[in-house]
């Protein structure tokens, strides 16, 4: 009896984790969390899933898979996100074609709303840096050593390849991963002082092509609870974007949050300014000089 009792307890306890899925405001559901290649077969996910593996004819072989063979694989995804449907399915079957396990690479299918956005449900993108969707982590002796984020660089088998034979490669997002690593030797006391922001500006300045890439980033740290992190990124985008209203959006948002209300103001001005009669911003604006009223009251 008591056997049975831990079998059913341990059933239990998978099946909350493995293969859990939400419902969005607009009715749609999708997976979240651990989850195999079963679930894609299913509805509604199936239709998507089975199109992309149609559509891909691998030249991968299996002596392509020898160097990949000791190698597990963590494949953040999102059955809501275009990205995923387009290469995931496509990975999958590139896999199968080198003599892969499918048991090598774990699954883990991310939220798509509010505070969940592109977060596990037991917080499985925390330290590996995850900002866009699928991210496909390849890992050997614990180590990190390579990962394919959102597209490939040249084409999924070419990508594949060359990190099979450890040659050069540089996924399209490496500027975040760069500063995610400096940021883990900075003390907290330390994170929003000008000589880290300078240092981090210097590192990065030439690997983000986009304002949208750090900003991002910044919404997963704020979402995995690393408020000064965030907070720190989204004032150095500031300093990389200054003439991009949304970067003094996002980051007055956050100083907004933490009751940093004289600053929260002077970005959301800069943002008017550059976004002139902008009704989110004129709203943001009001909400702080209401707050300021009430605590000088």
């Amino acid at each position: 009896m008591k056997t049975s009792l831990i079998i059913l307890f341990q059933m239990a306890f998978i099946s909350s984790i493995i293969g859990q899925s939400f419902v969005t405001k607009n009715g749609d559901k999708h997976l979240w969390g651990v989850v195999t290649t079963d679930h894609f077969k299913e509805e509604p996910y199936k239709e998507w899933y089975i199109k992309s593996q149609d559509k891909y004819t691998s030249t991968l072989t299996k002596n392509d898979g020898k160097n990949l063979s000791g190698i597990k694989v963590k494949a953040f995804l999102g059955t809501w996100c275009g990205d995923t449907k387009y290469l995931l399915p496509k990975f999958i079957k590139g896999w199968k074609s080198m003599g892969l396990d499918e048991d090598q690479i774990e699954f883990i299918a991310l939220h798509v709303e509010d505070e969940k956005y592109k977060q596990g449900p037991n917080k499985e993108t925390e330290s590996y840096a995850i900002h866009k969707v699928p991210t496909f982590i390849f890992e050997k002796n614990g180590g990190e050593v390579g990962r394919i984020v959102e597209r490939t660089v040249f084409d999924l088998d070419t990508d594949l390849k060359l990190i099979a034979e450890g040659k050069p490669y540089k996924h399209r997002y490496k500027g975040i991963n760069i500063l995610d690593d400096f940021l883990k030797t900075v003390e907290s006391d330390s994170m929003l002082t000008k000589t880290t922001i300078n240092q981090a500006y210097r590192k990065i300045r030439r690997e983000l092509p986009k304002s949208s890439d750090l900003n991002t980033y910044g919404y997963m740290l704020k979402y995995q609870g690393e408020t000064e992190k965030a907070r720190m990124v989204f004032k150095l985008n500031t300093q990389l974007f200054p003439y991009e209203p949304n970067t003094h959006d996002s980051y007055g948002e956050i100083l907004l949050e933490m009751n940093e209300l004289e600053e929260a103001k002077e970005e959301y001005y800069e943002a008017l300014r550059l976004k002139k009669e902008d009704s989110h911003m004129v709203k943001k604006l009001a909400e702080i000089e209401e707050k300021m009223t009430v605590i000088d009251s």
